[in-house]
């Protein structure tokens, strides 16, 4: 029978740091797990929070519209970690304060009308892209050695940083950037756009 390659489970990071430190690989990481695997799921974990927090093509939608409640209020979607104006509402001075998108022009939590914003929202472990998976495992296992026994392997470094290169490398295949049109203000002059920008 053919052996089926599947992208890296969050199992499969936790497993990988308690190798690192010579411990058993476990079978779960739900319910009642041992100390050492919790801690290792904990810092897998804040890998993959860090990580995110940059902001990057798979977890960032662009032109995405913020719709003010009853009450005027734009609460952000569950997993909001970044947000700031994009395409016609670009100049509007909008921030992630809480659950909640805050005008700091004019120093008010109420809107009027939708605001089309670039969003940068919290994937589960499993909606991440295989690069970004394997550099979590790596990167979580290596600091999770540092913290328990106080020592670092230069081949984990290496291992690190080659996978840091892939996630880049597909990061910039992905996102197809262009000095022209991935601007507003010179996409507009060069389209000739009447307001200066486009909608995407």
């Amino acid at each position: 029978m053919a052996y089926l390659i599947t992208p890296t489970t969050e199992l499969e990071a936790v497993n990988e740091c308690l190798e690192n430190i010579g411990q058993a690989p476990v079978s779960s990481i739900s319910g009642d797990i041992s100390v050492d695997a919790q801690i290792a799921l904990n810092f897998v974990r804040k890998v993959n929070r860090e990580l995110q927090s940059r902001g990057w093509h798979w977890n960032t939608d662009k032109n995405y519209p913020l719709t003010p409640n009853n009450y005027g209020d734009i609460v952000l979607p569950s997993g909001t970690m970044a947000v700031r104006s994009y395409g016609k509402d670009e100049g509007r001075d909008v921030v992630l304060r809480g659950p909640t998108l805050y005008d700091r022009d004019n120093r008010t939590y109420r809107f009027t009308e939708a605001v089309k914003t670039q969003i940068t929202i919290a994937l589960t472990f499993e909606e991440l892209p295989e690069t970004a998976r394997r550099y979590i495992a790596l990167k979580a296992a290596r600091v999770f050695q540092n913290r328990v026994e106080g020592r670092e392997d230069e081949s984990d470094m290496r291992d690190e940083m080659q996978a840091l290169a892939i996630l880049m490398a597909n990061e910039l295949q992905s996102e197809r950037n262009n000095a022209l049109t991935d601007n507003w203000t010179t996409a507009g002059t060069v389209r000739r756009h009447p307001f200066g920008y486009l909608e995407r």
